[in-house]
């Protein structure tokens, strides 16, 4: 019998890619959206709904998933959202919408699929966080720390689920090609204390992005994890997937944020504003 996934965030982005892929590779799939007339039409797959600003639809989605189902062997979290800005600029409500989004819910979801697979002593859950994660990105710290946290439960549910037999893999993609920063929402204005760095690093966020790698490396990393029991837990480009993390483990706290803040071109700021320290 075909293997049945669980997969979040599927209308766009790496959750289409993804969809696509383990469709053509013969997967069962119920497949979320916020609108599930937007989840592609494709061979074995179910479109559900599910928004992650609405608890009641979690649960909903995953009692129909697993009643139609009978029995989900792999989960992908994928969805989540993002907000750019400086913290003083984002308001506690914004940066509470984005707690839940990148970590309320998804752990909602993950506790769902914990009980499941712990009882069947077998499953795959795949978490897909960031590199921003391990590497902060500026102006967008409400992110990273969402991340992080993900990142966090993610290690957390791997040490406790390993004796029922479950595998559970934090899967931190640098950037990748999608439609994301389109869904970004701003916070501050051009008056804002910090619109000058901002502006410089939501310029190269967007060029970032525009020459970024297409969501199917990262839904060929997906199928990785879901087939070998040992896959890369990083995918992106060489020097962010790679020299990134290199850099997390050789350099200082300080030397590692100060390194990005110069690939975001953020210290031309400092000296263009007199405040190069």
């Amino acid at each position: 019998m075909a293997q049945t996934v669980f997969l979040t965030g599927a209308s766009s982005g790496i959750g289409r890619a993804t969809a696509e892929l383990l469709s053509a590779r013969g997967f069962e799939i119920w497949a979320t959206s916020r609108d599930a007339a937007r989840v592609p039409s494709l061979p074995r797959l179910h479109p559900l709904e599910l928004d992650l600003e609405r608890a009641e639809t979690i649960d909903t989605a995953w009692q129909r998933a697993t009643e139609e189902s009978r029995g989900i062997d792999i989960i992908i979290q994928n969805a989540g959202a993002g907000i750019f800005g400086a913290i003083e600029d984002v308001s506690p409500e914004e940066a509470a919408r984005q707690w839940r989004i990148l970590v309320e819910s998804p752990l909602r979801l993950l506790r769902l699929a914990a009980a499941h697979m712990r009882s069947r002593r077998a499953g795959v859950i795949v978490g897909v966080s960031s590199l921003a994660a391990e590497l902060p990105l500026p102006f967008a710290a409400h992110y990273s720390a969402g991340k992080a946290a993900l990142s966090a439960l993610l290690g957390g549910l791997e040490m406790e689920l390993k004796p029922f037999g479950v595998r559970v893999v934090d899967l931190r993609p640098g950037d990748i090609r999608t439609a994301f920063n389109d869904r970004i929402l701003p916070a501050g204005s051009g008056t804002s204390p910090y619109a000058p760095w901002t502006a410089t690093a939501w310029k190269e966020a967007v060029a970032l992005m525009n020459s970024a790698p297409q969501p199917e490396l990262a839904a060929r990393a997906i199928l990785s994890v879901i087939e070998r029991p040992r896959p890369l837990a990083r995918c992106g480009t060489f020097f962010q997937a790679r020299l990134g993390a290199l850099g997390v483990r050789l350099l200082s706290r300080g030397s590692l944020l100060n390194s990005i803040r110069r690939y975001y071109h953020l210290d031309r700021v400092d000296r263009e504003a007199g405040k190069a320290p």
